[in-house]
């Protein structure tokens, strides 16, 4: 791992545990093991951190999950996007708490849009496939509750239904494939 990575995960859990405003960079630099300064010679502020961070995040989830995209089955579509949630939060949990801590702020809104907007398009045409009657409602419907399912997931304390809501959706669009 390179000092600009290192910088980053300690900045990202650093942020997503204490909070982007409460975390200090004197603090980030004692944590990685780095000066300041050298935070500074290759961010020039915090802002610019915590730029890097998200832009980074989502093409590390991005390229993860590129797989996902090229799914011609339908349901099998569907069923990737439905177990999307637990997958994110389980490899990047602190990308997906430091998201859900400053979704207000432009710049994260924008990365999550142009993340959801592909998905939101293949969930229309599998929709469609599956002959939906209004198949670009159903996707926002299921991008919506998929929102407030992976922001359940980032709690401190998982409600304890959460892994069989998985199987209740999945029933609930009919999705009884193997594997």
């Amino acid at each position: 791992m390179n000092k600009t990575q290192q910088i980053g995960q300690t900045a990202l859990q650093l942020f997503a545990e204490r909070g982007f405003n409460q975390t200090p960079t004197a603090l980030i630099a004692k944590e990685a093991q780095v000066s300041e300064s050298l935070i500074f010679k290759y961010f020039s502020s915090k802002n610019q951190l915590l730029e890097h961070i998200v832009k980074s995040g989502y093409q590390r989830i991005t390229e993860q999950n590129r797989g996902m995209m090229t799914e011609t089955n339908p349901q099998r579509m569907l069923d990737r996007i439905i177990g999307l949630p637990y997958q994110l939060v389980a490899d990047e949990r602190d990308f997906w708490r430091l998201q859900a801590q400053l979704m207000d702020k432009d710049f994260i809104q924008r990365h999550y849009q142009r993340f959801l907007h592909p998905v939101h398009e293949r969930l229309t045409t599998a929709f469609c496939q599956l002959d939906y009657e209004q198949p670009q409602l159903a996707a926002y419907h299921l991008l919506i509750l998929l929102e407030g399912l992976w922001k359940s997931l980032i709690q401190k304390e998982v409600p304890t239904y959460l892994p069989d809501l998985k199987v209740y959706i999945q029933q609930q669009y009919a999705l009884s494939i193997p594997g």
